[in-house]
């Protein structure tokens, strides 16, 4: 599974400078304070903070939303400072991991799927009268590549039905071989062509660069990211698949591919 660039926390200093030493004046959510001027700093950056919550030691959690991913960090009593990384107590609990379970948004898969079945720049595959997945996928991902070529079988039977959402993040070839694939008069041909000749030697999509990249693709490419994001998946491939509770979210390509096309309810 391929994984994102570092969250923007590693470019953000977690000691706050002498100036951003002072609280300002907006209200942090439930706790009736001001808000940390690192803080501040981050939302005026294009960060969002979402909540916060009382943490050990007089530390305040609080919720980021960062390049459309969520995460937890810690403000010191003073509001001076931020802190990330996990917090552990004296007996070896990792309270960031529970507070991530209690606090960070869950993935609404059912409301992916709603945006996904009106979205018209997706890669159709298979029968329609098969089992459906979509699947978030970069034209450069080796992970994505295996399972292009692992759900063939399945394809071309008819036994299952695959709509896959591009993106781009991986390489800057990225953005161009998915523009590519998107534009084509047979969007189904254009992904086999970047698939059935993918170098994963060096790990690159098949199919040439379509550039410039037109700007209602780009728009595409970074809704699918972002939509990708709120699943909660960390790279590609991140597939949504249906079964006997409703549509479940999986992270990376499957391990157990017959196992998982025979859980699947149309």
């Amino acid at each position: 599974m391929r994984f994102l660039l570092p969250l923007l926390l590693a470019l953000v200093p977690c000691l706050a400078s002498a100036d951003d030493q002072t609280q300002g004046s907006v209200q942090s959510m439930g706790l009736g304070m001001p808000m940390p001027a690192p803080l501040q700093r981050i939302e005026k950056e294009g960060g969002s903070v979402l909540r916060s919550f009382p943490a050990p030691d007089g530390l305040t959690g609080w919720v980021l939303r960062i390049q459309g991913r969520n995460l937890i960090v810690y403000s010191t009593p003073g509001g001076g400072y931020i802190l990330s990384g996990n917090l552990v107590d004296k007996d070896g609990k990792n309270l960031s991991a529970e507070y991530a379970d209690k606090y960070i948004p869950k993935p609404d898969a059912a409301k992916l799927v709603a945006e996904l079945s009106a979205d018209s720049w997706l890669v159709d595959e298979g029968a329609a009268s098969a089992p459906l997945i979509y699947v978030y996928a970069d034209p450069n991902c080796v992970y994505c590549n295996k399972m292009w070529n692992d759900i063939r079988p399945y394809v071309e039977s008819g036994k299952l039905h695959v709509r896959w959402a591009l993106l781009d993040f991986l390489k800057p070839t990225s953005a161009g071989r998915a523009a590519a694939i998107l534009t084509a008069r047979d969007r189904g041909a254009a992904l086999a062509q970047d698939e059935t000749k993918f170098d994963r030697d060096h790990e690159e999509g098949g199919i040439p660069e379509l550039k410039p990249v037109p700007p209602d693709v780009d728009n595409v490419l970074k809704m699918h990211t972002e939509q990708m994001n709120d699943a909660g998946g960390a790279g590609t491939p991140t597939i949504l698949v249906h079964k006997q509770d409703g549509w479940e979210i999986l992270y990376g390509a499957p391990k157990d591919l017959p196992g998982l096309i025979a859980s699947l309810i149309k």
